[in-house]
């Protein structure tokens, strides 16, 4: 026998509910169905899908998560048959999906939302923000189509499109002796407090940008806000490094602080766009990845 989409239907809305009560409510059916056709699916399949906790929550396998993922793939597909024809003419229509990486998205996600909609006002576009595991996750779990990310820590699964690649620069105070120069020596800084904008996993880049030039990472204060650190810098309280460079150098209070070329050569984190391995794009979804390769290529 093969899964029935009911039965899959019903898997997916327990991983999104974390419980068989909740899933059922959300699927307005008795909890005792949609028990009963978790048990026939794992009968199907040969493998426990959900581990029965107290309270009446769940929690998914490993095996639990892969079919999940596999399963949204199949409602997602089969949602696409009323609109199939459609897609394919003249008109794009249906929800989209996308994330972006925290840092990334106070950057890019409002221009990027909003011409894309004035360019397809037809499409339903949503979007989250998360760190890069979370959005891989997302991926893989069929809840994201696609996602804007560093090339970092990719996971099996995940393939990508690289949108464009720069060198960090250095974020100084506006008085800074150093924010005269023209570029900035990573070096010239060593003895003096570094602001780590600390969102997974940009720690472990930032680390290997100062080894690149033989310094330890002397990190003053942490936080996982691009304005806080713009802020704490504005504010004389220490430099730091950024992939991205900020249009206005002013901080959200209105004072400003000064954005130069790092002088060393150092790695870089290129930012792509990705989208779980082998899934079958929707035509908005495709559309959208199009759009996305010439509007990040415009601004980098």
């Amino acid at each position: 026998m093969s899964p029935s989409l009911r039965q899959l239907e019903y898997l997916v809305a327990v991983a999104d509910t974390g419980g068989l009560t909740a899933a059922a409510d959300s699927c307005h059916v008795s909890q005792s169905a949609v028990s009963l056709a978790i048990a026939s699916l794992e009968r199907t399949l040969g493998v426990q899908l959900i581990l029965r906790g107290p309270g009446r929550t769940t929690a998914l396998t490993d095996a639990g998560r892969q079919v999940v993922g596999e399963a949204r793939a199949v409602l997602t597909s089969v949602a696409e048959l009323g609109t199939t024809a459609r897609d394919y003419g003249q008109d794009l229509a249906g929800r989209l999906n996308f994330g972006c990486y925290t840092p990334l998205a106070p950057l890019h996600v409002p221009a990027a939302l909003a011409t894309f909609r004035t360019q397809h006002p037809e499409v339903d576009v949503s979007f989250v923000e998360g760190t890069l595991p979370d959005l891989q996750h997302l991926l893989l779990e069929g809840r994201c189509d696609l996602a804007v990310l560093y090339r970092q820590d990719l996971v099996p699964g995940i393939a990508v499109d690289q949108l464009y690649d720069q060198p960090p620069s250095v974020l100084l105070p506006a008085a800074h002796p150093l924010a005269r120069r023209k570029t900035v020596s990573l070096r010239a800084l060593a003895d003096e407090p570094f602001i780590l904008l600390d969102v997974p996993p940009s720690e472990r880049y930032f680390r290997d940008v100062f080894a690149a030039v033989g310094l330890p990472m002397p990190v003053a204060h942490r936080t996982t806000s691009f304005e806080l650190a713009r802020a704490l810098v504005a504010r004389g309280l220490g430099y730091t490094l950024s992939v991205q460079r900020p249009p206005l150098e002013l901080s959200v209070e209105g004072t400003p602080f000064a954005v130069r070329p790092l002088r060393e050569r150092v790695p870089t984190t290129p930012v792509v766009l990705a989208r779980a391995e082998g899934a079958r794009l929707t035509r908005r979804a495709e559309t959208f990845r199009t759009f996305c390769r010439e509007f990040f290529f415009s601004r980098a």
